[in-house]
């Protein structure tokens, strides 16, 4: 017989939350919002907690690679949050977009175009995740297609009404393996993409 363990059990988070207030703090480029709620712990016994949560969407990312060549794209932007840390700011991730009209599949086939200018069929849709689940609601939708230097629209580079300056670098899967040891390979959702590459599509 299976042994069960505590994965096996009813889901049954919803009773052991109360919430006793919410209070938007700021409503600016997205919602911050403060909460008070009751929380029963496992011993039975109810706490009172508060956490600030950020509401900003949900997000899709494209691992876009090339089989043949054993290559993928990455793209260089500044980040100005990471500036305050590092100092730099300019991070190497894989095209990534905010959500639009709840299809993160046509939002990445969207991102993908104007982020580097590479035309894609429809991409496949590998896995979703929590972003940073202790203070951000943010989920992340996971794709991979593959990509043809000869069905290029434009360079890319982002749209300047946006912000965007983008920079478009063809890498492959080995360097970009080596950047994730060396440091300059930050970004958690491009490190999670280049490890399902190794793992799942260059095996």
């Amino acid at each position: 017989m299976k042994k069960k363990n505590k994965l096996d059990k009813p889901h049954q988070a919803s009773n052991r939350i109360k919430v006793q207030s919410r209070r938007v703090l700021s409503e600016y480029w997205a919602r911050l919002e403060h909460v008070v709620f009751n929380y029963q712990r496992s011993d039975g016994q109810w706490q009172s907690q508060q956490r600030e949560i950020y509401h900003r969407g949900h997000g899709a990312a494209i691992l876009l690679y090339d089989l043949s060549r054993e290559t993928i794209i990455l793209t260089r932007q500044f980040r100005y949050p990471a500036w305050t840390i590092d100092g730099d700011g300019f991070l190497l991730e894989v095209p990534a977009g905010i959500v639009e009209s709840d299809d993160p599949a046509a939002t990445i086939r969207a991102e993908t175009v104007q982020e580097t200018g590479f035309v894609i069929d429809e991409p496949v849709f590998l896995f979703t995740a929590f972003v940073s689940p202790g203070s951000v609601t943010e989920q992340l939708h996971y794709f991979a297609a593959p990509y043809d230097v000869n069905n290029r629209k434009d360079n890319g580079g982002g749209l300047e009404e946006e912000g965007e300056d983008i920079e478009v670098l063809e890498v492959t899967l080995q360097e970009a393996e080596q950047w994730i040891q060396e440091g300059k390979i930050v970004d958690a959702k491009t490190i999670i993409l280049v490890q399902y590459a190794r793992l799942a599509i260059f095996n």
